[in-house]
C-alpha cells in the first residue's frame, strides 16, 4: 500500500503573513502535512509520495525522508486531477489519496483501510456548502461526485480521502489523461474518480460524528485548532511517542 497526498497548491484564500504553503499550517503546533505522514504510518503506510508545487523547498525540508516527492511546476495554472496524474504515475501499488488540508481524528485511516477494495469517506452530516465537494451515493456505493450537485442529490460532503486499487487508480488516471486533454487542466481530481467509478464501484464510508474538517479558510483553520483537536489529541499523543521525528505533538493541559 502507497499513499499519495496533494500538498501543490498555494492556499491562497487561507491569508498567512508568513507565506507558507497551506499544507504546513499548524494545528497543535504541528504542521498538517505532519499530522497526516504520523496518520498513515500508524496504519502502516509508510511509502508516501507527496505532489509539491508552492513554496517547495519549505515542503519538503519540513518532511524531509518522511516522503518522496514529486513537482507540479504547473501548480499555478492546474489543480488537484493534474497533480493526481503526476503522482499516480511514479506509483505501482494500491494507494491512500488524499488532500494536504485535511485534520481529522488519525483512527480514519484506519477506517479506510480495513474493509480492502476502494473506498472513500465522507461526512452524511455535512455537505450543503457551495465550496463542499458533494457526494452522491446509492446502495454504499459512490454515484457521484461534485460541488455544484442539486441538493436533491447530495448524500453527504467528501472527506477528501479515497483507497484505491491499482486497477481503479490507473482507470481514474487514464480518465484525467483524457479530461485535461481537452481542455479540463484546472479540473478536480473528483472528475476522474466519476469516471473510474462507473466501472469500479467505491464503497462510501460514512463518517458523520467523527471529527474532521477541511482546511480552505481562516475559520476552517480556527475550527481546526478549538474544535477539532481537543477532541483528538489523545489519538495524537501515542502517535507523538511512536514517531516522535515526526509529529512532536504538544499535549493538552
Amino acid at each position: 500500500m502507497q499513499a499519495l497526498i496533494l500538498a501543490a497548491g498555494e492556499g491562497t484564500r487561507l491569508a498567512d503573513h508568513l507565506g507558507r504553503p497551506k499544507c504546513l499550517r499548524e494545528v497543535g503546533d504541528v504542521p498538517l502535512l505532519h499530522h497526516q505522514l504520523a496518520g498513515l504510518a500508524a496504519a502502516d503506510v509508510l511509502d508516501v509520495l507527496v505532489v509539491v508545487g508552492y513554496k517547495q523547498a519549505a515542503v519538503r525540508d519540513s518532511v524531509g525522508s518522511w516522503a518522496r516527492f514529486v513537482t507540479n511546476e504547473r501548480f499555478a495554472e492546474t489543480n488537484s486531477m493534474y497533480s493526481f496524474l503526476l503522482g499516480e504515475r511514479a506509483l505501482d501499488e494500491d494507494l491512500v489519496v488524499m488532500n494536504s488540508d485535511i485534520f481529522c481524528d488519525p483512527r480514519l485511516f484506519q477506517m479506510l483501510l480495513a474493509g480492502g477494495g476502494d473506498a472513500l469517506l465522507y461526512d452524511s452530516s455535512s455537505g450543503d456548502e457551495d465550496e463542499q465537494m458533494k457526494v452522491q451515493v446509492r446502495n454504499g456505493t459512490l454515484v457521484e461526485m461534485s460541488k455544484t450537485m442539486p441538493p436533491g442529490r447530495v448524500s453527504g460532503e467528501n472527506v477528501g480521502m479515497l483507497r484505491l486499487s491499482r486497477d481503479t487508480a490507473e482507470s481514474a488516471a487514464a480518465a484525467a489523461a483524457a479530461l485535461i486533454a481537452s481542455g479540463h487542466e484546472r479540473g478536480w481530481l473528483a472528475e476522474a474518480i466519476n469516471f473510474a467509478a462507473a466501472d469500479h464501484p467505491i464503497t462510501c464510508i460514512d463518517v458523520a460524528g467523527w471529527p474532521w474538517v477541511e482546511i480552505d479558510f481562516p475559520e476552517d483553520l480556527a475550527r481546526a485548532r478549538h474544535e477539532v483537536f481537543p477532541r483528538v489529541a489523545g489519538e495524537l499523543e501515542p502517535l507523538a511517542t511512536e514517531y516522535d521525528g515526526l509529529v512532536p505533538v504538544r499535549r493538552v493541559s
